[in-house]
């Protein structure tokens, strides 16, 4: 079943993880240099509102200001991210309805953190190009993964109908 057109989205799925891995990786080398270190300046803090660190080191910046301090989930949201785009490229390897099914859910639940998180740089009076970055990638990731779904569809209902 994999056509042209899944290919592309399929590559350009595992690009965009790629890129969200590296993006959470370097979040999470500068929240742990700046946890060790209080005098490092990473190249995302640019000035006081546009500040990479005044976002990761704030309540909100691990376990997504909403687990418990006393929870083993109480991690940097970089992790999470780190495992999210795993997940997701894992999925995208497979061209099957439901794998692309919970791509498609796990990018909705990416989304609404994203928006949710967005919110909070509001509030911080904060613009973290790293955070954006991510915001960034997981919206394109919801556009691809809804049309590599409709693609699947497509291409089933096209087999169906050879098979008549």
């Amino acid at each position: 079943m994999a056509t042209y057109k899944l290919q592309r989205l399929d590559a350009a799925l595992l690009g965009l993880c790629l890129h969200g891995v590296a993006v959470s990786y370097y979040a999470y080398l500068v929240e742990t240099n700046k946890e060790k270190d209080d005098d490092y300046q990473p190249l995302c803090d640019i000035s006081e509102h546009f500040s990479c660190t005044k976002a990761f080191m704030s309540e909100f910046g691990k376990g997504f200001g909403l687990i418990p301090k006393d929870s083993s989930f109480y991690l940097p949201n970089s992790i999470f991210g780190i495992v999210f785009y795993t997940i997701v490229a894992s999925l995208s390897l497979f061209n099957h309805y439901w794998n692309t099914l919970l791509m498609l859910a796990a990018t909705v639940l990416a989304n609404s953190f994203s928006i949710y998180l967005a919110y909070v740089l509001y509030l911080l009076k904060d613009v973290c190009l790293v955070c954006v970055t991510t915001y960034i990638i997981n919206a394109i990731l919801l556009v691809l993964s809804a049309k590599k779904l409709g693609e699947i569809k497509q291409a089933q209902q096209a087999k169906k109908k050879k098979s008549k």
